[in-house]
């Protein structure tokens, strides 16, 4: 348990750096960096919620039954950042200038996916910091800067 938790805390805190890496495209490292990262912080986004699904499906199944105030609340803002991520992709391989996906045919005007692609990362990263606050306890527990106490799962 504590290397899976340790490796969640660095795939975490990688997805963070990330991230906020990517809120400048035209900063020191380009575009191609920013299109690239972006691709591959989704599919680290996706091996965050593999690697919780034990909490995704216990709370799934207890939704409306036996589940707690706190974990519904994450589990909402779970799926407003996995809509939130999806938008993100979407919207860069839309508007992608290094790597061709004009072959995904999505349509829309790249005027209309820039805004979409602006306006969900800042609401992401907005969700993101919500996220964070919220498993900042469990974030100190890593950093060995709390004393464990009833470590939470996600």
């Amino acid at each position: 348990m504590i290397i899976m938790n340790s490796f969640k805390f660095i795939l975490s805190l990688c997805i963070t750096i990330v991230m906020l890496l990517l809120m400048d495209p035209r900063s020191f490292y380009g575009i191609s960096f920013h299109e690239w990262a972006g691709l591959i912080i989704g599919l680290f986004f996706i091996l965050h919620k593999i690697l919780n699904w034990n909490w995704i499906k216990k709370v799934t199944l207890g939704f409306f039954r036996k589940c707690p105030g706190k974990a519904r609340f994450n589990y909402l803002l779970d799926i407003l950042m996995l809509a939130g991520i999806t938008l993100m992709i979407l919207s860069g391989i839309a508007i992608a200038r290094t790597i061709n996906f004009s072959w995904l045919n999505l349509g829309g005007t790249r005027m209309f996916w820039r805004a979409m692609h602006t306006s969900s990362s800042f609401i992401t990263l907005a969700l993101f910091g919500i996220h964070l606050g919220l498993h900042w306890n469990w974030v100190l527990q890593r950093l060995k800067l709390k004393k464990s106490d009833n470590a939470e799962e996600n």
